[in-house]
């Protein structure tokens, strides 16, 4: 389960145990943010000290205070209470400049954006809002102030010392949001990666699924899907579909003779042969063992599925070297037609097994057409 953070709320930065790197640059990330806050706080303070400003220096060196807190917290394995001090000390920081300086009108309040990024993306959502929700409250607070008179700072545009004041605080912000949307970008360009890896990993799994792991062939459960887009084609074009149910001849007493390793190189060599004879519309599928079935498209008589297969057997029976054993192989094949011997896949899977079982018995090495027994 993902971790929650402590507004319960799931923090991208902040994910289950597994995602260790994330959780390395999530608190490199607090860290880098605290140690430039420190460092625009302390330059402030050196200038607010040249400018004979002792009261704003005190309040500097307090949030210099906080910050090393921050820090320290930090170091001991509290991201979260540190982000939060952070998003603290930065909040009363702008807050403090707006008070100080032209109000609504401050150049301080460009800080906000960059704090409310650090809290979104830092601690969560609910920090997120009640860091907004705080900004907006203390906007009316500070036009009320100032219409009744209670601070009477202002900014001056045409002085060089609020020039560097609000130059530091543009550059701490641009800093923050620069890195978190480098992390945000780094995070979306590895999930895009994962994504991918997931769909290559279930074209995979689907492709396993669906082929033989040995010949590379579409397995048994895609014969069945490969029968009805055949059959609803012919069916179109007033054709029928022909179902051939190959068998190896004496394949059990060559694998047990020669070993199954050269057995498995032999079936590769035969799916590869019968598939070159076929047409790109048909379909070779090995079902088991030594057994494979060709779904031939758009037949029209019987006469159109013989011409196939005299093409597959002269190709079959071409001798083959194999581990420098020369094979001359041959094949049993028995046919059923759809619709002239049904339109039900197993049904005439069954009857071309029927077939093929007779061209065993009349010989080998020959085709037979599927007739009642």
């Amino acid at each position: 389960m993902q971790e929650l953070n402590k507004n319960n709320q799931p923090n991208p930065l902040n994910t289950s145990r597994r995602s260790d790197p994330i959780r390395q640059i999530r608190t490199k990330r607090i860290g880098q943010g605290i140690m430039v806050m420190l460092l625009a706080i302390i330059t402030l303070s050196l200038v607010n000290f040249l400018d004979n400003r002792p009261v704003v220096v005190t309040a500097l060196l307090f949030t210099v205070i906080f910050l090393l807190l921050a820090l320290l917290l930090l170091r001991n394995g509290y991201p979260q209470a540190a982000a939060a001090l952070t998003v603290i000390v930065m909040f009363v920081c702008v807050a403090q400049a707006m008070w100080g300086g032209a109000g609504l009108r401050s150049s301080a309040l460009m800080g906000y954006p960059a704090i409310l990024l650090f809290a979104m993306i830092m601690i969560g959502k609910r920090t997120f809002y009640m860091a907004l929700i705080a900004m907006l409250v203390y906007m009316p607070i500070l036009l009320y102030a100032t219409q009744n008179g209670w601070r009477t700072g202002l900014e001056d545009a045409t002085a060089y010392r609020w020039l560097g004041d609000y130059g530091v605080i543009l550059i701490a912000a641009a800093f923050i949001i620069r890195v978190l949307a480098s992390d945000l970008l780094a995070l979306l360009a590895a999930l895009h990666v994962q994504m991918d890896d997931v769909t290559q990993s279930k074209l995979r799994a689907e492709h396993m699924a669906n082929h033989d792991n040995l010949t590379g062939l579409p397995n048994r459960r895609m014969a069945e899907q490969y029968f009805q887009e055949l059959l609803q084609h012919a069916q179109r074009e007033a054709a029928g579909v022909g179902l051939v149910f190959v068998d190896v001849d004496n394949f059990k007493t060559f694998n047990d003779s020669h070993g199954h390793d050269l057995g498995d190189e032999l079936l590769r060599h035969l799916g590869q042969t019968i598939s070159s004879q076929l047409r790109k519309s048909d379909r070779l599928v090995r079902i088991a063992g030594d057994e494979f079935l060709i779904l031939l498209s758009d037949i029209s008589k019987s006469a159109d599925v013989e011409i196939i297969l005299e093409k597959v057997r002269r190709a079959v029976a071409n001798p083959v070297t194999i581990r420098s054993e020369t094979l001359i192989p041959a094949l049993s094949m028995g046919i059923a037609l759809a619709p002239d011997h049904g339109q039900d896949f197993k049904e005439l899977v069954t009857k071309a097994d029927q077939a093929m079982y007779q061209a065993k018995a009349a010989g080998r090495n020959q085709y037979q057409f599927f007739r009642p027994t």
